[in-house]
């Protein structure tokens, strides 16, 4: 075909591709305002609080973020199919427990004691996912009901004992105080985390399935994806990374009990809904969450400094949590007016 004869462009195909950038153009604005935010933190605190930026407080920030970050990865991948998971913290306290629990008393065991939680976070991963895929709960029901589960079956192991520090194996008690380049190897096992989260859900296929399926489950099932394989995947994985963020959290605190990472629920998903994850499936990014989870201990790394009570705090961060959500629905809703004034175009065009 030669220059003239190439069919000239018609407005229609100008305003296609106007509609579906404004689209992503407005996920981009969403994840923007998440880091313009921190920065807007970060200004705050240090202008009121003359603690808060030095290096020693820097450290303790992202301590503080790295395994909320880690928990909060395994999380995207559930809210990114349009589903929940709240026994995140259940399972991060039985893989924590049963696992340091079984190494203190069989040393031969400790230096597997990631491939245990692997194992235990694959399983507790694998039972929400078949609830909600297979059974067809909803997740909100599924994960709340597992949440009391696993809790209550760490507390009948644990029989009101606890496993002390030195019953840790000695490389994870090391590893939760190291410090490598300066700063928290704990910052580093994150960022390892959420970039091979990252690079999973934009390389493979599976990933892919993973946004495909949050945006529009009934499209997905149409072209034949497996929509139980993709939610059971998701969970699984979920389960996993909440596992070995259960062994950091452990090794950190030393004495374990069973009531280990009790309440964090909220906390993960707050970072992941704050890092402008869609809570309706299909958009946003694991480095998002990674973000939203600095945002959540930079508020509360700053309110302690002010000497805020705690009360404040949650309110605070509920507050938080209330905007993000405002700010996901209406770029949810500019996302779905872009798409429909597309697909109108294409009618008509």
């Amino acid at each position: 075909m030669t220059k003239t004869d190439a069919p000239p462009m018609t407005p229609g195909v100008t305003s296609r591709r106007g509609f579906a950038s404004s689209g992503a153009a407005a996920l981009r604005v969403r994840f923007l305002g998440v880091v313009v935010f921190l920065v807007l933190l970060i200004l705050v605190f240090s202008l009121l609080a003359p603690r808060f930026f030095t290096l020693d407080n820097g450290r303790s920030v992202l301590f503080t973020a790295a395994i909320l970050a880690i928990a909060a990865a395994g999380q995207t991948l559930v809210v990114l199919t349009g589903n929940l998971d709240l026994s995140v913290g259940s399972i991060m306290g039985v893989s924590a427990y049963v696992v340091f629990d079984i190494a203190g008393g069989a040393p031969a065991l400790q230096p597997l004691v990631v491939v245990l939680a692997i194992a235990i976070g694959a399983v507790l991963g694998f039972i929400n996912g078949f609830l909600v895929a297979v059974l067809e709960i909803p997740s909100i029901v599924a994960t709340l009901g597992t949440l009391s589960i696993y809790r209550g079956f760490v507390s009948v192991y644990a029989n009101a004992q606890e496993v002390t520090v030195g019953e840790l194996p000695r490389f994870m008690r090391d590893l939760a105080t190291a410090i490598w380049l300066g700063v928290p190897a704990y910052v580093w096992l994150a960022l390892v985390v959420v970039i091979l989260v990252a690079l999973a859900l934009r390389f493979l296929p599976w990933g892919r399935k993973i946004y495909a399926y949050g945006s529009n489950p009934k499209a997905a099932r149409f072209f034949g994806l497996n929509n139980a394989a993709i939610v059971l995947g998701a969970y699984v994985g979920a389960g996993i990374i909440a596992a070995l963020a259960g062994l950091l959290l452990g090794a950190q605190v030393g004495n374990i009990n069973s009531l280990l990472a009790s309440g964090i629920e909220l906390q993960v998903l707050a970072a992941v809904v704050i890092g402008g994850v869609s809570i309706w499936g299909g958009s946003g990014s694991v480095y998002g969450a990674a973000i939203g989870a600095i945002v959540l201990a930079t508020i509360n790394n700053g309110l302690v400094l002010l000497q805020v009570q705690e009360f404040y705090r949650l309110l605070i961060q509920g507050a938080a949590i209330i905007a993000a959500v405002a700010v996901d629905a209406v770029v949810q809703r500019r996302v779905l007016g872009a798409t429909s004034r597309r697909r109108v175009m294409e009618v008509t065009a």
